[in-house]
């Protein structure tokens, strides 16, 4: 089934389950393991067209497979915005990601945080850039260039993420420079922003990456 995300752009979702992560290799739900149906693809591509075209975005392809196996440091061109899906806050992960990475009990104690300041359980937010990870590495890393990172700057975490909540991200790449002492990549600076589904953002992050350069005749 297609539906939008908050920032408007179109999402394809599991029929059966309703998940939004699909094995990139068999089509087939992580969650239930139900196939996409071909008509469905076919949908929300006709659907991400409509959206490119309405956004003024002209990607190298249609396919968000091949644009991430071709992606290049070339292809990071700053100021350009991408939208990389969304995802859900799931009350069982939020639990059993805090108590065995970050026990606090505003995270793990529904009954303790339930008479917190944040009225109930909150993600840890080290949950929250977990979750954000998975549609970055996914959705804008490219298998092919991608070589590592240095690190992060100015992470921040605006507001609470609530089990039901649902994560929009969105990149926008501020800067792409070609390294001086390595011809073969370059570093590209991306400001991360991560919105729940009243739009609020929630966690924001400057992300560093070392991106290979395009091989000769690819």
């Amino acid at each position: 089934m297609i539906f939008e995300n908050p920032a408007g752009a179109p999402e394809l979702a599991c029929n059966a389950c309703g998940c939004r992560w699909f094995d990139r290799m068999t089509g087939a739900c992580y969650e239930c393991g139900e196939p996409v149906s071909p008509r469905d693809v076919e949908a929300y591509h006709a659907a991400l067209r409509a959206f490119h075209a309405r956004a003024g975005i002209r990607p190298n392809d249609d396919s968000k497979e091949r644009q991430m196996a071709e992606r290049w440091f070339e292809d990071y061109l700053p100021g350009a915005v991408h939208e990389l899906g969304t995802v859900a806050v799931d009350e069982a992960e939020v639990l059993e990601f805090a108590r065995r990475f970050d026990p606090q009990p505003i995270h793990t104690d529904p009954e303790l945080a339930a008479r917190g300041p944040f009225g109930g359980v909150i993600a840890s937010g080290w949950h929250t850039g977990s979750l954000m990870m998975r549609l970055y590495a996914l959705n804008y890393l490219s298998p092919a260039s991608s070589l590592a990172s240095p690190g992060v700057d100015e992470l921040r975490w605006l507001q609470p993420v609530r089990p039901g909540d649902t994560l929009a991200v969105r990149v926008t790449v501020e800067d792409a420079r070609a390294s001086a002492s390595k011809p073969d990549r370059g570093v590209v600076r991306s400001l991360i922003e991560c919105f729940n589904q009243h739009g609020e953002p929630v966690m924001t992050m400057r992300a560093v990456n070392m991106v290979a350069r395009r091989p000769a005749g690819a």
